[in-house]
């Protein structure tokens, strides 16, 4: 017997059109740097803010009832980057409300908590987010370092050198240019 699926199915599909044209917005930007695409990506970005707005102001966080699994990741991806920080701290207060019903992860509710922390220029509880530039990828500050693996763990997160790995591996460092 299979999942029964979401109860708004429109719903899901809306969220994870957003989702993937805010991928594919970012993955032109990364590859063009340009403004034009950097326009794409801010529109992208609001408009999956504003639409997850209207979607939380009638039906509350979208979770795996409302959205599917698929649906629910969507939300919580378009929270994590919206440029809306208030709206981030509310989608964070709904995420965590959702954790405990079980309608989301606690991987999500642990992305989403480093990213508001981190915006306040708090340090982050699990170590999810990084620094990128072109010369480094760095974690922003942890609160109590001796115990980020046991907190990632509660999460569902892998311990910390496997994800700065990871986070390496897909951000590599371009060469610099030696000559003069």
């Amino acid at each position: 017997m299979s999942a029964p699926g979401p109860t708004h199915p429109e719903i899901a599909r809306a969220l994870l059109d957003l989702k993937r044209r805010h991928q594919e917005a970012r993955e032109h930007a990364d590859l063009r740097d340009d403004d034009e695409s950097f326009a794409r990506l801010a529109w992208a970005e609001d408009r999956g803010t504003e639409t997850l707005k209207l979607i939380v102001a009638v039906y509350g966080w979208p979770g795996h009832t409302l959205a599917g699994e698929n649906g629910a990741d969507a939300a919580w991806w378009l929270a994590h980057h919206s440029d809306d920080v208030t709206f981030q701290e509310e989608a964070l207060e709904l995420l965590q409300e959702a954790v405990v019903a079980g309608e989301a992860t606690r991987r999500q509710l642990a992305f989403l908590t480093d990213r508001v922390r981190v915006r306040y220029n708090r340090p982050q509880l699990y170590g999810t987010a990084f620094a990128l530039d072109v010369d480094s990828i760095e974690p922003y500050g942890v609160e109590d370092p001796d115990r980020l693996d046991e907190r990632r763990a509660e999460m569902g997160l892998e311990p910390f050198d496997e994800w700065q790995q990871l986070v390496r591996n897909h951000f590599p460092l371009r060469p610099r240019n030696t000559e003069s």
